[in-house]
């Protein structure tokens, strides 16, 4: 394993120690967050000439999604720790960063709005995605902030595009900070806090796509090797460690109860992630509960993914946050943050994905989690918290599926000429559809003047719309999305084709 050490650890300016009775720690993919010089690892998120390009303004959008959300916590002041995913490794570092104290100075007079519009150059087209959201936050009274940043250097190939670092933005005194290389992936990000005079580990993870994939699990494994092994030293030197190990791992909770056929997998298996609440309360050492058990199995949802709930967005704790000395874990406090408004759109509340169509919108397509601790009083390790309706692991697997059939026609709204005059203002709603089949590969309709595809991950469904003969008029539920440049609706349910006929009948 390689092990780097990350000189990047902010001071902020006029930073206090947060000290309250309870703080948070939310764990939050912000879905590329990329700088505005225009330069990216994907097309989409470089400024171009295309439509639907990434720009400044798009930039300063997800900044406001960003604030928006974070705002959700301790009345508008932000919450005490943010655990973040997918910040742009630096690929034009235009504008040095290693003072953010004299950074925050140097732009105290204005705003990042302003620096995103009507006061843009060169210099601040170059600043880092973490300069420009601390910005932001300050801005929106937020914070302040010290800044943890992972070592991750670009790397572009045949094989591998590595464009993404995570972060942790802390109110608390950051004592430390470790960068660890992984296999086709982030580094995993290390984080000593010191909260009110006493350490807490922070390791947040972003690990190799494709949870469903057998093939990139190989790689996985390899990712929580490496945490594992960094977390044994821990637990050597200091059996009652306060640790908090979250982060996107590309996996569900129950990762070898999903996918069996993947044999050892690397959350359950590898890292140990486990939902035996009792035995890691009671516990010393190396043991991790995921706090996904804590919430009914209807309720365990950061993401989803043709049809499915996922649970990507994780955290783990270990048995010293259960005792009576330092940081300890508020007893039922996990869960995914979840803002109508904010960053949940239609009427089964999913996440609101972050869009670069027209000016830009959403959030983004994981829901970040949330969880609450405490420093506790009392210096007695052998004493234990007590638990309300501890977590169990589940007995079998149970797949929790977007309950697409439950929508009705007549609770949507009609997708209206002016909604198909300017579709960037409705990606990710649901509408009943009307229009005539003008071509079969892809399948595309017209409505109201404009052209969109349609699509489905139901085979079946998408053979049935394969088959509708040019010029037949068709009825359906379409939930309006933009893929590849292009605007589709995706009929996600048999009960979502409505109606289909020849012009001619």
């Amino acid at each position: 394993m390689k092990l780097l050490t990350c000189l990047t650890i902010v001071i902020v300016l006029g930073f206090t120690p947060a000290k309250s009775e309870q703080f948070t720690i939310v764990t939050y993919n912000v879905e590329h967050l990329f700088d505005a010089d225009g330069v990216a690892v994907y097309d989409d998120l470089e400024e171009t000439d295309k439509p639907n390009s990434y720009s400044p303004r798009h930039l300063l959008g997800k900044l406001r999604s960003i604030g928006d959300t974070l705002k959700s916590f301790n009345d508008g002041q932000g919450p005490e720790v943010v655990a973040f995913n997918e910040f742009e490794i630096d690929f034009t570092p235009d504008s040095q960063i290693t003072d953010f104290d004299e950074f925050l100075q140097s732009y105290q007079q204005t705003t990042v709005e302003k620096m995103l519009t009507t006061e843009l150059n060169d210099e601040i087209r170059g600043l880092p995605v973490e300069a420009l959201l601390l910005k932001h936050l300050a801005d929106e009274g937020m914070g302040p902030y010290q800044v943890a940043i992972g070592a991750d250097q670009p790397v572009v190939d045949a094989e591998r595009q590595k464009a993404h670092k995570n972060a942790v933005f802390t109110k608390f005194p950051i004592q430390n900070v470790r960068s660890h290389s992984t296999t086709q992936a982030r580094d995993i990000l290390e984080v000593e806090l010191e909260v009110e005079g006493h350490p807490l580990l922070v390791f947040v993870n972003h690990w190799k796509s494709g949870a469903s994939s057998a093939e990139s699990e190989s790689a996985r494994r390899d990712n929580a090797r490496v945490v594992r092994h960094r977390l044994q030293e821990v637990f050597r030197n200091n059996p009652s460690a306060d640790v908090v190990v979250t982060g996107d791992f590309n996996s569900v909770y129950n990762q070898s109860q999903a996918f069996p056929y993947m044999g050892k997998t690397a959350l359950n298996d590898v890292l140990g992630s486990g939902g035996s609440e009792v035995s890691v309360a009671t516990g010393h050492g190396y043991s991790l509960y995921n706090l996904w058990y804590e919430l009914p199995h209807d309720e365990r949802k950061s993401d989803h993914h043709q049809g499915k709930w996922g649970t990507l967005m994780q955290t783990m704790i270990s048995p010293g946050l259960y005792d009576y000395r330092g940081v300890q874990y508020v007893d039922n406090s996990f869960g995914p943050v979840v803002l109508p408004g904010i960053n949940v759109r239609t009427p089964l509340r999913l996440s609101r994905r972050w869009t670069n169509a027209g000016s830009g919108s959403g959030a983004s397509d994981h829901f970040p989690v949330a969880a609450r601790f405490r420093v506790v009083s009392e210096n007695n390790p052998g004493k234990r918290l007590a638990i309300k309706h501890p977590g169990v692991p589940d007995k079998i697997y149970k797949p929790l599926r977007v309950a697409y059939e439950t929508i009705k026609p007549e609770q949507v709204p009609e997708f209206t000429s002016a909604m198909a005059a300017t579709p960037a203002k409705h990606v990710g709603e649901i509408f009943r559809v009307k229009g005539a089949v003008v071509n079969l590969k892809p399948v595309t309709i017209e409505v109201n003047g404009y052209n969109f595809q349609l699509w489905s991950w139901d085979v079946n469904l998408r053979k049935r719309l394969q088959q509708a003969p040019k010029g037949a008029l068709v009825e359906l539920v379409g939930e309006l999305t933009l893929h590849r440049g292009r605007w589709q609706f995706i009929l996600q349910h048999q009960s979502w084709l409505l109606a289909g006929q020849s012009q001619n009948d």
